[in-house]
């Protein structure tokens, strides 16, 4: 059988990578992006570099019904999904003060790189439980210095790596047969962070081979948050999942 991936934000960047390097690898591919233009250039750009197996979903993260209508459409007609990683998000500006965010602004990130992700989370559960998967989230360490300190991104990423943890405590305390984990690649050049380059900044080639080598490799991550190197964040619990 196939493997079958859900991907959300894969119409470019990093996300768009994994697509193509696990469609290359056999798997198919559900491209998860807000535009249908956009999807299904993606789309059509991976069948014509070799990806047998493609299909534009549509997720707006923006609109939370569109998760739930993607997961019912999944479970109709793709429900032997195993894996679903959420990649999509929105850095917030990188540049500002955290005293000079209004509310609004830190909401908005907030929404999208937390909510949201519980919120496909949520929705995908049932498909994925039936079919002992695997979720995966592409995030950030947390912590803050005088060259890294983007507030509403690194905030709003705090909070998904506490609900990483927390699920994964939920998922083996109650026998769900589900493994939930973070990925922190490193510095990767993407739109994201307006394609910014130096020497410790991988290609998104590079930063994609990372994330799918620690997906593939046949380790159980349960509740943990790893590096590059597959070493596991500290975060002060030792009585969890990770223990």
């Amino acid at each position: 059988m196939t493997n079958k991936v859900l991907i959300t934000g894969a119409n470019k960047g990093i996300g768009f990578e994994l697509a193509r390097q696990l469609g290359h690898l056999g798997w198919s591919i559900l491209l998860g992006a807000r535009s249908e233009k956009r999807g299904q250039d993606a789309v059509d750009a991976l069948k014509k570099d070799g990806v047998a197996a493609v299909e534009w979903i549509k997720i707006d993260y923006n609109n939370i019904e569109t998760i739930n209508t993607a997961a019912q459409m999944i479970q109709d007609n793709h429900s032997d999904l195993k894996v679903l990683i959420n990649n999509a998000g929105i850095p917030g500006d990188m540049r500002k003060p955290g005293y000079e965010f209004e509310l609004s602004e830190l909401r908005e990130v907030i929404d999208i790189n937390f909510l949201a992700n519980y919120a496909m989370i949520k929705a995908f559960l049932p498909i994925l439980h039936k079919n002992d998967g695997r979720i995966l989230n592409i995030t950030i360490p947390i912590g803050s210095n005088s060259y890294w300190n983007p507030f509403a991104y690194t905030t709003s990423k705090a909070a998904l790596n506490v609900m990483i943890q927390s699920l994964g405590i939920n998922f083996e305390q109650n026998k769900i047969p589900i493994e939930i984990f973070g990925i922190m690649p490193g510095g990767i050049t993407t739109d994201l962070n307006n394609n910014a380059t130096g020497p410790y900044m991988k290609t998104v080639q590079e930063g994609g081979k990372v994330i799918v080598d620690l997906l593939l490799n046949g380790k159980n991550y349960q509740g943990q948050v790893i590096n590059e190197w597959g070493v596991p964040a500290e975060y002060g619990a030792k009585d969890s999942a990770q223990s």
